[in-house]
């Protein structure tokens, strides 16, 4: 177990060799009396300790604003656990705009520690959250965010001068401290600042503080009397490099239900979208282009190339965002479901949307902006209207309405562009003035569980009801998540490396995926086009081996989906040859992908392993521009192999502890190795 002096501050592991924190634990906090002005108030008085077997509590109160803290630190099954209370002891309530609590340790004594976040050690824009004490020192750190010109009701951020993330590894190369926040009723992630006193710097971390549009929200406005507990932080020791770290937290989400179950088995979806194209609302385009014939034109491409399932993007609905199904165009929803299935073995899935691109919602459902306004939005060369979620009556209607398309069979489905984009104000809907990024999460994430609840095997996927894009997500992956009663959705988002895949491998940003597996087994969904792909599938198989719920699509490629200036050309009918060849071979050893445990040999080589068998598939990835020649070991017991297996794709060479791997690789290709049973299924 840990050992945790809360009279000191000091942290270390069990045999004090390694010490984590060695400075008092710091307390802080920002904010005024109503009436009053802003004030910070460092420090606690009254303060007091007390221990008891496997519990230490530390209570005081920040003089000037007269708030009450209660810290509870207990010893877990792996670690530490803290939980943080603050209470308003006065007869007025108060606003707060930051608070700062949590151990600190000396950054100039610890010169090859680093501090790295996950699961996001690369973000989802590419930059990297692993920071070396001396950058940590120098201030060379930031919070990647979602910014779009057009969010102009947006809050302001709250996290000046600290980091946030999920969890993060706080050690050296041998070892080190996963520092991780849990919280499932709020937003609320785990924060690390460095601060600066009399000519060192600490680093600041576990505890509590507020980043993000200052969440969790519900700590900024205590009442008189009324008390708020943040979110418990886990301090769990780890031993070896990075990879251990990740591993502790995936096991600590799957053990709060955060993760697939046994029989977890997804279909392969084929995007219309990328071969139909992108009309939006615009009437007389989606009645020539996206017609039922067209839908059966792209059923036969997905039963061609071996895919499961035809999902539908933007052009099934009467007007983009109504979540009404066009039956002038498309025929009946149950027809299709049956024709699909009976004609072309497969199932039909779509997205939903909250925004619609035309005025078609009463003016009371619309959002109110602080400014009283209920304007639309421009976006490119058109203007979408905002429908408020947190609104009962409208939040029914929508809910209404995606149930009469979902009760025909309708197997999966998109939540999507039910980003928030500002706090409504109109008192008229019944919820509180002015709402909260959370309102507005949990009325998506309401409809999600009531959606499945009605729809049996309907498998949602919800992409981050806040920043739903390419940059940062908000609320944190485990969010509210979980198959069955467990949760409100199933699957998240595979941050849209949908449409230029080859720039996202290249430039580093779609190892934000790599990551995410190693620390997080809630399922992402991600549909790629062949068309930005290139002929040896290489997007093809770090989707396959990163994404558990894949989809694919894009055999011609229409123009109104691929960036600016284009797709570089290739031969449409070799492409869809070389995928069938790959779907062929992926299908047979599906289950190693979709529910197999991911191992992170390296970035660029990722180990997938059954739990009943021995062996596995080890996928590698030549992301050069030059031929190379590549070697990885793999432990033993990751194959749970006694003695030497047979290997296809690769050369091998067993040792006594494991096996050494060896293969060729063209430059921008993946090489697909099975190893022991997995061989049978190749």
């Amino acid at each position: 177990m840990l050992n945790c002096n809360l009279q000191t501050g000091s942290l270390a592991d069990p045999q004090k060799t390694l010490s984590f924190a060695d400075r008092p634990y710091h307390f802080s906090i920002t904010g005024r009396r109503e009436g009053s002005h802003t004030l910070t108030d460092a420090g606690l008085i009254h303060r007091s300790v007390s221990n008891s077997t496997g519990e230490g509590v530390v209570s005081g109160t920040f003089q000037k604003l007269g708030i009450q803290v209660r810290q509870v630190v207990r010893q877990g099954e792996s670690g530490l656990e803290e939980t943080l209370t603050i209470q308003n002891a006065t007869d007025t309530p108060i606003e707060i705009d930051q608070i700062e609590a949590g151990f600190c340790a000396n950054l100039a004594s610890r010169p090859g520690w680093r501090l790295c976040a996950i699961p996001f050690r690369v973000q989802l824009d590419g930059s990297v959250y692993d920071y070396p004490s001396q950058a940590l020192i120098e201030g060379q750190f930031h919070n990647a965010v979602f910014v779009e010109a057009n969010r102009e009701y947006m809050p302001p951020l709250v996290e000046e001068g600290l980091l946030r993330s999920e969890a993060w590894a706080w050690g050296d190369e041998h070892g080190g401290l996963v520092i991780l926040k849990y919280n499932n009723r709020e937003i609320e992630l785990s924060v690390a600042r460095p601060l600066h006193d009399g000519g060192e710097t600490w680093l600041q971390f576990g505890g509590a503080g507020l980043c993000l549009y200052g969440e969790p929200s519900g700590a900024r406005r205590l009442e008189t009397g009324r008390s708020f507990t943040f979110g418990v932080t886990c301090y769990i020791p780890y031993s070896g490099n990075i990879t251990a770290a990740y591993q502790v937290y995936r096991d600590f989400l799957d053990a709060h239900g955060h993760t697939f179950p046994q029989d977890y088995n997804p279909p392969v979806n084929w995007n219309e979208l990328y071969d139909v194209g992108w009309y939006h609302s615009q009437k007389e385009e989606l009645k020539q282009f996206y017609t039922r014939q067209a839908l059966l034109d792209e059923a036969a491409k997905a039963r061609q190339v071996g895919c499961e399932l035809l999902y539908l993007d933007p052009g099934w609905e009467v007007c983009e965002g109504t979540s009404l199904w066009d039956e002038s165009r498309l025929g009946s929803v149950k027809n299709l479901v049956e024709q699909l299935r009976d004609e072309y073995g497969l199932g039909l899935g779509y997205r939903t949307v909250l925004r619609t691109y035309e005025n078609v919602w009463p003016a009371e459902n619309l959002i109110r902006h602080t400014d009283g306004s209920s304007n639309p939005v421009l976006l490119g060369n058109q203007y979408f209207w905002e429908a408020c979620l947190c609104n009962p009556d409208f939040w029914n209607e929508k809910l209404r309405r995606i149930l009469e398309i979902s009760r025909n069979g309708v197997r999966f489905m998109m939540v999507d562009e039910f980003d928030w984009r500002g706090a409504c104000t109109n008192p008229s809907h019944g919820h509180k003035v002015p709402t909260v990024p959370l309102d507005h999460v949990m009325a998506v994430y309401r409809l999600c569980r009531a959606i499945r609840q009605a729809c049996p095997g309907l498998t949602i996927e919800a992409h981050d009801p806040v920043w739903p894009w390419a940059t940062s997500i908000y609320v944190p992956t485990y969010f509210q998540h979980g198959f069955g009663d467990a949760g409100c959705y199933d699957e998240n988002w595979g941050f849209e490396y949908m449409w230029d895949c080859l720039n996202d491998l290249k430039s580093g940003r779609a190892l934000a995926l790599y990551y995410y597996n190693l620390g997080c087994n809630v399922p992402i969904y991600l549909h790629i086009t062949m068309a930005a792909d290139n002929d040896a599938g290489v997007f093809f198989w770090w989707a396959a081996s990163t994404v558990r719920h894949l989809g694919i699509g894009g055999k011609v490629s229409n123009k109104t989906i691929e960036p600016p200036e284009g797709l570089a050309p290739y031969d449409c009918e070799k492409r869809f040859a070389a995928y069938q060849e790959q779907m062929a071979l992926y299908k047979r050893l599906k289950p190693y992908f979709v529910r197999g445990v991911f191992h992170g040999i390296a970035e660029t080589a990722h180990l997938h392993t059954l739990p009943e068998r021995s062996g596995g598939v080890l996928v590698a990835f030549n992301l050069t521009d030059a031929e190379q020649e590549q070697e990885f070991f793999i432990p033993s017991h990751l194959l749970q192999a006694n003695a030497e297996q047979p290997v296809s794709g690769a050369q091998a060479q067993w040792h006594a502890d494991g096996v050494t791997i060896r293969l060729r690789l063209p430059a921008m290709s993946p090489g697909v190795v099975c190893i022991g049973e997995a061989v049978e299924r190749a």
